[in-house]
């Protein structure tokens, strides 16, 4: 281990403010098991941390005798990615090595990827020092070579994120849309494109650790200190997030002028990788590019070759689906429908409110017209919709008009129970349950009439197993319907379907398996169903009101054998052969 004591900050403060806090550390650096040799092809490019050249092809190790490749980020097709040190700085800070590479067989590939090599250098020192876009340290050219060095920024991806915490809510959506809708404010006014939004490519910081490395150990009189203290960038941003959790409550704002060149918060969402970033010019607008991105985020022009600033909020739009339902974007959408029906694909205990899911729909329409323009202005639609309903609603309500009516005809006006009732959707209990073997639908019935969705799917499950004198929870077979008596599947289907305002129901299913023609992959998109079994039987399942037409009573109690379909056939001809549509 190497041990560095050294002053992390030198703070310019207002004129009446005579002493103030330094920051110190011990910052605990790890020499690096590994290094790695950069040379494309290189037969053996791991290495001990004290070799100098490479031991598979010779190759000296450090970039520009100074930067060192420690450990893999990532590879894609135009480049790779390595954790780095800084040799030259004694802290030895991390940094990110983005090297571009092409197995090319003609000149014409190489020239693409260098293209995009020093069209990310340029769009990276345009974009300055944007708090939540990694600065740029250095890009150059070596052994043919191309190579941009970059912040790192200690974090996990939201695709990782999603992998470690599970899906997003809709809490942590909101976070998402409002830290990253400014930044690609921001660069779409810079001219710029990203054109490869998605889970992977969202870095959320991480807050310093309370020891170890980059901990906060000593405080001192900054009177001891040298007044001029070299500084660079890259100390300062670790200053700013030290500095706002540690003199801030120790220093007035009115008195403290903090001179960093980066600023930004714990739990800051970062954009990264601008290796594929467009400058938005005339011909760029006019003309087919390249086609670069990841394909199941990307905007349907973008597939075309042509990027607009919607191109990126389609694709945000698309990322925050797939933080909410773990499903890759393509399975969201129907295609026999040409529609998203990716609330089908909520868990239960997910709840989305019709505000969030009227932002999202609109970030992800097909057609441009229809689409966002800006970030601006999703912004603007996400302020506006903060408003609380009921305040916007009240004032149109003629509350005076029907009291009045009320006052003068108490013998018309439902009592608070008979109001409640018909709130809850309360109907008569007056149901005929027939049952051919003595099973009682007592309990089935309550909990329809009182919209219990999940209980009844769960009590339907029982009674099933009684009408075909099994035992409680008995999975059952496909070909089991068959032998079910016809009275008792029509007290069942008639209690889900009264109770459901015709929603659910064997009855309706039926009606839409029929319409699809049998095709089983069109009934769960109708219905929305998973077309396959997943670990959770209730995963993908609905249990609301709202859920789509035929969503329930569910298939969980069907044994699967791999031939789903077989259920709905052997339900249809039994539905046939009793007399009930």
């Amino acid at each position: 281990m190497l041990l560095l004591l050294r002053p992390l900050v030198r703070v310019r403060l207002s004129a009446t403010t005579l002493t103030v806090v330094l920051l110190s550390t011990q910052q605990y650096i790890p020499s690096p098991a590994m290094s790695y040799c950069m040379t494309v092809g290189c037969s053996h490019p791991e290495n001990l941390n004290s070799a100098e050249y490479c031991q598979g092809c010779g190759q000296f190790l450090l970039l520009q005798n100074r930067y060192l490749a420690i450990k893999p980020l990532s590879r894609g097709g135009f480049g790779r990615t390595f954790l780095a040190i800084d040799q030259q700085i004694p802290s030895h800070p991390h940094c990110v090595i983005k090297q571009f590479f092409v197995q090319y067989e003609n000149p014409q590939d190489y020239q693409t990827a260098a293209k995009l090599f020093r069209q990310e250098a340029v769009r990276l020192d345009q974009l300055g020092k944007h708090p939540q876009i990694p600065q740029l340290l250095a890009h150059f050219e070596q052994n043919k070579q191309l190579f941009i060095i970059q912040e790192y920024i200690q974090g996990k991806t939201l695709f990782d994120e999603l992998k470690q915490d599970g899906l997003f809510t809709e809490q942590k959506i909101w976070q998402v849309l409002k830290q990253i809708l400014p930044i690609l404010q921001f660069i779409h006014e810079q001219n710029i494109i990203h054109r490869d939004i998605k889970p992977a490519n969202l870095m959320r910081r991480c807050s310093l650790p309370s020891s170890g490395e980059n901990s906060l150990d000593t405080v001192v009189d900054l009177t001891q200190i040298p007044p001029t203290i070299p500084m660079r960038d890259q100390e300062q941003a670790q200053i700013s997030a030290k500095l706002k959790s540690t003199i801030y409550p120790i220093l007035s704002p009115e008195n403290s002028d903090l001179q960093t060149s980066t600023d930004f918060n714990k739990n800051d969402i970062v954009l990264i990788d601008f290796g594929i970033s467009k400058l938005l010019t005339g011909t760029a607008l006019l003309h087919s590019g390249t086609i670069v991105g990841t394909p199941e985020f990307m905007a349907p022009e973008q597939m075309r070759g042509t990027v607009y600033p919607a191109s990126d909020l389609y694709s945000l739009g698309l990322t925050c689906l797939y933080l909410i339902t773990g499903i890759s974007p393509g399975k969201l959408y129907d295609d026999h429908d040409e529609k998203w029906n990716w609330r089908s694909y909520l868990i239960p205990q997910q709840i989305i409110s019709d505000r969030l899911e009227t932002v999202l729909n609109k970030l992800i329409v097909i057609a441009i017209n229809q689409r966002y323009k800006s970030a601006e202005e999703v912004l603007t639609a996400i302020q506006s919709s903060e408003t609380p309903v009921n305040i916007a609603v009240k004032p149109v309500i003629p509350i005076k008009k029907t009291s009045a009516k009320v006052v003068q005809t108490p013998a018309k006006t439902p009592n608070l129970l008979e109001r409640i009732k018909q709130n809850l959707g309360y109907q008569p209990l007056n149901d005929p349950l027939k049952s051919a073997v003595g099973v009682d639908y007592t309990q089935l019935q309550t909990l329809l009439a009182q919209k219990r969705w999940k209980q009844a799917d769960q009590e339907t499950w029982f009674v099933l197993c009684q009408a075909l004198k099994k035992s409680k929870k008995t999975y059952l077979y496909a070909q089991d319907l068959a032998n079910l008596p016809c009275e008792d599947l029509q007290t069942i289907n008639h209690l889900w379907v009264k109770y459901s305002n015709s929603r659910f129901g064997f009855s309706i299913q039926n009606q839409i398996y029929q319409t699809v023609e049998g095709d089983y992959g069109k009934f769960c998109q109708q219905v929305g169903w998973l077309t396959y079994n997943p670990n959770n039987p209730d995963y993908g399942i609905e249990y609301k009101t709202s859920a789509p037409t035929g969503h329930l009573p569910t298939r969980n109690w069907i044994v699967s054998t791999g031939k789903w379909w077989k259920n709905l056939e052997i339900l249809a001809e039994k539905l046939a052969s009793c007399k009930i549509n």
